[in-house]
């Protein structure tokens, strides 16, 4: 009975961290970031999500010189680069595999409490020079290859945590 209680409470404090980080991503450079911005579940499998393109860019991109907020997957669409459309994968429950609008009961239902901001898998290309620097940044809990921090040929990034009197806040800076 111990052990359940245990696990019990060990899912409870995991659950309870699951969105529950506000993201606020930064591109301090002169580069457009365009990539995957992902989600996921720490250290389990489960369905994890990607970002739509933001219109008008035909991937997910962050413009160069741009910031934005992201205060819930749910609440998506309405930040300053919005995200309207997210993709879902779920290897566990391929039933769930599918395309959602950011206010869909699904993502609010499910993927705000099981999912946490996971990384973003990028490029930045220097259009003077060809010269191009890729990234999987991001937390290696939810996604073992990514790095929270790595510096480029002609930029660096960071994905870090901070706690603040309100709570987490998880952020990604572009330099």
């Amino acid at each position: 009975m111990k052990k359940i209680s245990l696990l019990l409470s060990a899912l409870a404090g995991v659950l309870s961290f699951a969105q529950g980080s506000p993201l606020v991503i930064q591109n301090y450079s002169s580069f457009d970031a365009v990539g995957r911005l992902r989600t996921g579940t720490p250290g389990t499998p489960g369905p994890y999500m990607f970002a739509a393109p933001n219109f008008p860019y035909g991937s997910y991109t962050v413009p160069a010189g741009a910031s934005t907020q992201y205060n819930t997957f749910d609440t998506s669409g309405t930040a300053s680069l919005p995200i309207t459309i997210w993709y879902v994968g779920d290897a566990t429950n391929p039933a769930n595999n599918g395309s959602y609008p950011y206010n869909h009961p699904f993502i609010t239902s499910v993927m705000n409490p099981s999912n946490i901001w996971g990384g973003f898998h990028f490029f930045l290309t220097d259009t003077s020079t060809g010269n191009t620097d890729t990234y999987q940044l991001g937390n290696p809990i939810v996604y073992p290859g990514f790095s929270p921090s790595i510096t480029g040929a002609f930029s660096s990034a960071d994905w870090f945590t901070i706690t603040t009197p309100s709570g987490p806040v998880t952020y990604l800076q572009i330099f």
